[in-house]
């Protein structure tokens, strides 16, 4: 059966579960959360969701080609030592990104800036605060991810 809305402790709206019969006819079917399916529609909807991972994944298999050769250039107010005006933070990077990509292609959730690190190769625990040359680790599925170039500059 595939279930139409959350129920606790048995699990989300779209699950396709397995449950005593008595528990669907008494609990479920009564309160409308669940319906009963055939096996050959599990089967659709199981190819129907194997071919949106391999599709999200191929796409972030190509972004991951994309970005690995790609740089971008930051340019901030900063004193005479190259200490900058204000840190970049992970969203200022992203926002950054973003404008190099089609629309809607870095929005998902799951798409995060996961790590920046110097020139020296240590991680920055917080946002950039000197200029300078970084790479930044971007997630794009939960096993693929990418580091691009990121150049920050005195404006």
């Amino acid at each position: 059966m595939k279930l139409t809305k959350h129920v606790a402790g048995t699990g989300s709206a779209g699950d396709v579960i397995k449950v005593a019969p008595a528990f669907f006819l008494n609990k479920l079917q009564k309160t409308g959360s669940a319906v009963l399916i055939s096996d050959e529609e599990v089967e659709k909807q199981e190819a129907e969701k194997k071919q949106q991972q391999d599709e999200a994944k191929a796409l972030a298999l190509d972004l991951k080609a994309k970005l690995e050769v790609m740089q971008i250039t930051i340019a901030k107010t900063a004193g005479e030592d190259g200490k900058l005006f204000g840190g970049i933070g992970y969203k200022f990077i992203m926002d950054e990104l973003k404008k190099e990509f089609p629309k809607g292609c870095l929005d998902a959730k799951y798409i995060k800036i996961t790590q920046v690190k110097n020139a020296e190769g240590e991680i920055e625990k917080h946002d950039i605060k000197n200029t300078g040359d970084y790479v930044a680790t971007i997630s794009l599925l939960k096993d693929i991810s990418s580091e691009f170039k990121i150049s920050v500059v005195a404006e």
